[in-house]
């Protein structure tokens, strides 16, 4: 019995053997190559604990995403978006930016370099004068605007509203070149605007006047100037209705009197050389032949003095009333 159990063992271990070397011979006679594993995201398990395969390498995710823009090269993390849109910035260096421009007072437009200009003028000049012109429009609001514009300046001008109405073209035209269009009330009559003694009729006619220069201009004026200037004729009582209103009002430092020197402009210029002398002045004058021929020779004058020009800005407003209501 034991002899035969050593036979019958001895005799399976011989088959074994050649069944093994069979496998092996024809595993490499016939080329097969063996599978690989899937690959996987290191560490990744899905909600169930089995590893999560992918269809490429780290080395080529890293490739794929260097490529994205919003990527860091080769890291698969989000670029800082600055470093992305500035390659010249290093790492661990922060974008510089610039401070943001100061902006306008709500509704107003931000400021044009035109308009800079003017504003740099007004902080660093130390003699600053502004250049008024009542009772247009008319025939001389395009040669005072042509000067105005030859000689780089501005003006503030006060326009009647009656007188809007055919002249849209020439107010547009004055506004679009840099100069601020006020209001002189509709009539310019000085019993319909005094006389009651009440600012209704004053306030009624400068809020029609208002909607009028709006509809031209693109832009509602809150500057007024009263005819004949706001004294006697506007008190107390009637400059809290016009600070309710919202209005402002300019008189003037320098009245040119260039209304009562009909065809003598070197009498204008003259009258404007005897009163100039503070730091700020606001000089009356008007739409007249003789203040078109003063205008070139005033400028220069105010030039020699070493004043700079401005034009009225709702945002840089000064008080210039005879009441020198602060209001106002």
């Amino acid at each position: 019995m034991i002899i035969t159990a050593l036979i019958l063992t001895s005799t399976s271990l011989v088959f074994c053997a050649y069944a093994t070397g069979s496998v092996l011979h024809k595993s490499k006679s016939s080329g097969a190559v063996a599978v690989t594993a899937p690959k996987y995201l290191d560490g990744h398990t899905t909600d169930r604990g089995q590893a999560q395969p992918v269809e490429e390498t780290a080395e080529e995710a890293g490739e794929t995403q260097g490529n994205d823009p919003g990527l860091d090269p080769g890291t698969g993390k989000q670029a800082d978006p600055e470093k992305a849109a500035d390659p010249s910035i290093n790492e661990g260096e922060e974008a510089k930016t610039n401070e943001p421009a100061v902006p306008s007072q709500p509704g107003k437009p931000a400021p044009s370099q035109q308009n800079q200009a003017v504003q740099t003028q007004m902080t660093t000049a130390k003699k600053v004068v502004y250049l008024t012109f009542d009772d247009g429009p008319s025939k001389y609001t395009n040669q005072i605007v042509d000067i105005l514009n030859e000689k780089g300046i501005h003006a503030t001008f006060f326009m009647i509203g009656n007188q809007l109405s055919g002249n849209e073209k020439t107010v547009k035209n004055a506004a679009q070149a840099g100069n601020y269009i006020g209001m002189h009330s509709m009539t310019h009559d000085k019993d319909t605007l005094y006389k009651s003694g009440s600012s209704a009729k004053f306030l009624k006619e400068y809020k029609r006047e208002q909607e009028m220069i709006e509809k031209i201009t693109g832009t509602a004026p809150w500057l007024i100037r009263a005819p004949y200037g706001s004294h006697p004729y506007i008190g107390k009582s009637f400059r809290d209705d016009i600070a309710a209103a919202r209005f402002k009002m300019w008189d003037w430092t320098v009245d040119s009197k260039d209304w009562s020197y009909s065809g003598k402009p070197n009498r204008i210029i003259q009258e404007v050389k005897r009163q100039v002398h503070r730091d700020t002045e606001v000089i009356l004058m008007h739409e007249k032949a003789q203040t078109v021929q003063a205008l070139p020779e005033i400028i220069s004058v105010l030039q020699k003095k070493g004043y700079a020009f401005a034009v009225y800005k709702p945002d840089q407003h000064i008080v210039v009333n005879f009441s020198k209501d602060k209001r106002l």
